[in-house]
């Protein structure tokens, strides 16, 4: 019992501040700086998620339009009902085919996150780079994430690009298994994400808007499935053809937007936090070691890996950035949908051997729980030498 009440006071710590998943925040790019000891960068390892994109499943559309389309048929909805039923079919006809697919936004966000790279660390991505790479995730979403980013990219850096798109990635881009569904579906986050739902849950308000007949709500309505898919597609519009056209922002007041966003978070939570996903997200983390060990043996070079959001988050607390802790795999502050890490090595020369670090979150410096008297910067040695030990852990 005192476990389960600690887990859920640290539940409640976590969704204070929500992670709008489907919102871009802009990001200004810093200017390049020179490392310590006069070191200058030459390799780029990039980890990142897709772009802003529609949502994955037909069902997302269909199941809200389907009920109310039934219920209007019956001359059950009200004058706002019917409005909303329109609505929903104009949303419903711009993402027709295009389920998970990037949106303009999402392409527009890729394509300006590699123009600020190529700005930033002109010293890497230039004419002379001597290896560019790039994998992504066997999804559509992530395959022109990377693409958009190869593009502009290829625009400066004239050398052929190795890119691949395969599920032989997912082992450490994406890992799922048999064990971290367990987890997921029995665990004492579940329980605390069911309770904090039930808590934020808003009845049949809106309901009520939408529909003329009670009976109707009690017998054909899943409220809850209504007012958080009415809400996820609100959410979504921002990054569609339909911005501008159409909203659904009206029907929610300011606390059913605010506890809208508290039980994603707690979803979130649940399917993507600390609990469980740290400890499989290790195989990520090495492999963006080794990315960091290769990267030595050219003279400039840029690794990229475009995936979805799902192993983002951990990756953060597993790296203690900014003194996240284990403990904590959500995000606490606003974050864009193509959420990146860049690991950024600086040198003075091909010949040198202190290589260092510095890691950038969004493109934001930050800090990592390692000494260095040249923070933001580390050592590379150190580095490895603190992640490799953390991540054998989970081994």
């Amino acid at each position: 019992m005192q476990s389960n009440s600690w887990l859920y006071c640290v539940m409640i710590r976590k969704i204070l501040a929500f992670i709008t998943l489907f919102c871009v925040v802009p990001v200004l790019p810093l200017d390049a700086q020179e490392g310590p000891e006069g070191s200058k960068p030459f390799a780029i390892v990039h980890y990142g998620c897709h772009g802003a994109s529609y949502l994955g499943k037909p069902s997302d559309y269909d199941a809200p339009c389907k009920v109310m389309e039934r219920a209007d048929s019956l001359g059950l909805l009200t004058p706002l009902g019917q409005d909303v039923v329109g609505r929903l079919r104009l949303i419903r006809q711009d993402a027709r085919n295009h389920w998970g697919e990037l949106t303009e936004q999402g392409i527009q966000e890729q394509q300006e996150i590699a123009r600020r790279m190529m700005a930033r660390f002109p010293e890497v991505l230039n004419r002379d780079c001597s290896y560019i790479g790039a994998r992504s995730l066997r999804n559509t979403r992530s395959m022109l994430s990377m693409e958009q980013l190869l593009v502009e990219v290829s625009k400066v850096c004239r050398i052929r690009v190795y890119h691949n798109a395969s599920n032989a990635f997912s082992s450490y881009l994406n890992s799922l298994d048999e064990n971290q569904l367990a987890v997921r579906k029995d665990s004492a986050a579940k329980v605390a994400y069911e309770a904090i739902s039930e808590r934020y849950s808003d009845g049949d308000r809106l309901a009520k808007t939408l529909f003329s007949d009670s009976d109707f709500i009690r017998s054909q309505v899943d409220v809850q499935m209504l007012n958080d898919l009415l809400f996820k597609i609100a959410a979504n519009i921002r990054q569609t053809g339909t911005e501008g056209k159409v909203t659904l922002n009206d029907l929610f007041t300011a606390d059913e937007i605010s506890h809208q966003r508290k039980r994603q978070e707690a979803w979130n939570n649940l399917n993507f936090g600390g609990e469980v996903r740290i400890p499989f997200v290790h195989q990520l983390l090495r492999h963006l070691i080794h990315c960091t060990d290769t990267a030595q043996t050219f003279k400039q070079s840029a690794v990229f890996h475009i995936a979805d959001e799902t192993s983002f988050l951990p990756l953060v607390s597993l790296l203690g950035i900014d003194s996240w802790s284990e403990e904590c795999g959500v995000w606490s502050e606003n974050s864009p949908a193509s959420k990146n890490l860049q690991f950024v090595l600086y040198r003075k020369n091909p010949e040198d051997q202190d290589v260092w670090i510095k890691v950038l979150l969004n493109e934001q410096e930050v800090s990592l729980p390692l000494p260095s008297a040249h923070a933001p910067y580390y050592r590379l040695k150190d580095f490895q030498e603190y992640y490799l030990e953390k991540v054998k852990r989970y081994e």
